[in-house]
């Protein structure tokens, strides 16, 4: 699908049918091959298919195209289940227009269009069009960071809590931290790529000396990124301490049901020695024949049990 947005006062809209003003954004959205083609040829740009964007070469993604910056990074975007899902998005900057290429819905791409004539520089070049769609997009990936670390923080109150977790407690936050930190590791992989992008285009405007004000922005996009990257690895260091801190207690618990075991086990031990003792089946026992013989037996077994279980509750075991 394309989209095409043109200015309409200091913001943004969809360009109509049959209007023949020049657009200063294109928007293609999961483009089948007709519509590349159709757009390249319009723009006079080789536009990268799906396979290219998938690339994961530095030069697949940030390169020049007949002196025109062609930027690939990867972006989140929600599906219906809730489940995070990373993709390449394409960002093509021509002197005059700007175009994307994405094959899913990052929500920036839905809320920018209506926003475009608040953001930081307005949207009255495709410069400026581009770089609020970038602060759109590290907005949203700081809002995404910040639920993740949210998550982890309630986590880590169950875990470290005074209260006792149970096994499917333990399970669900094993669960919880796994996904928490799928979540966070995609997060700071687009930050990476974001980086990367701003980078590259920096030097591009430079060179062909934009307004200053655009490209002090873009510094200021650039060092937010890298903030927010380095938070989601802080978020990272922190689910894997959780994970540590949740298999231990795990471990804990099963080496007391497992010391438990063992102490029952030892402490039975004697008073069976003695049992067995007196079963034997021999034809001379002295025992056997003795009137208390019985209860001296049934006595020693008592007693053989609980030595044992009052040394160990002496010695701190129990």
């Amino acid at each position: 699908m394309i989209t095409a947005y043109v200015r309409d006062g200091e913001g943004l809209r969809v360009l109509s049918n049959g209007e023949s003003t020049a657009p200063i954004w294109i928007d293609l959205f999961q483009p089948d091959s007709d519509e590349l083609a159709l757009v390249s040829g319009r723009v006079g740009v080789d536009l990268p298919t799906k396979a290219d964007q998938e690339e994961i070469e530095q030069s697949s993604r940030l390169y020049l195209e007949e002196g025109v910056p062609v930027m690939t990074a990867l972006l989140p975007a929600r599906s219906g289940t809730e489940a995070m899902q990373m993709g390449p998005v394409t960002f093509v900057l021509r002197p005059s227009q700007l175009i994307t290429i994405r094959h899913h819905a990052p929500r920036p791409f839905e809320t920018f269009p209506a926003r475009a004539g608040k953001s930081s520089l307005g949207c009255a070049t495709a410069e400026a069009v581009l770089v609020g769609l970038l602060e759109e997009i590290i907005d949203r990936l700081a809002d995404l960071t910040e639920q993740s670390g949210r998550e982890i923080d309630a986590v880590s109150r169950r875990v470290f809590g005074p209260e006792k977790m149970s096994t499917e407690e333990h399970r669900a936050a094993l669960r919880e931290i796994g996904a928490a930190d799928t979540r966070v590791m995609l997060l700071r992989e687009s930050l990476m790529t974001l980086e990367r992008v701003l980078g590259f285009l920096m030097p591009v405007l430079e060179k062909i000396r934009t307004d200053k004000a655009l490209r002090a922005m873009l510094k200021t996009h650039y060092r937010d990124a890298h903030t927010i990257a380095e938070h989601a690895n802080y978020l990272q260091q922190k689910t894997a301490l959780l994970l540590d801190a949740t298999l231990g207690m795990i471990n804990i618990e099963q080496n007391a049901i497992i010391k438990i075991f063992s102490v029952v086990a030892v402490a039975f031990l004697p008073p069976t020695l003695v049992a067995s003792i007196y079963g034997m089946n021999f034809t001379h026992m002295p025992e056997l024949d003795w009137p208390w013989g019985y209860p001296l037996a049934l006595g020693i077994m008592v007693l053989t049990a609980v030595v044992p279980l009052w040394f160990f509750k002496r010695r701190g075991w129990l």
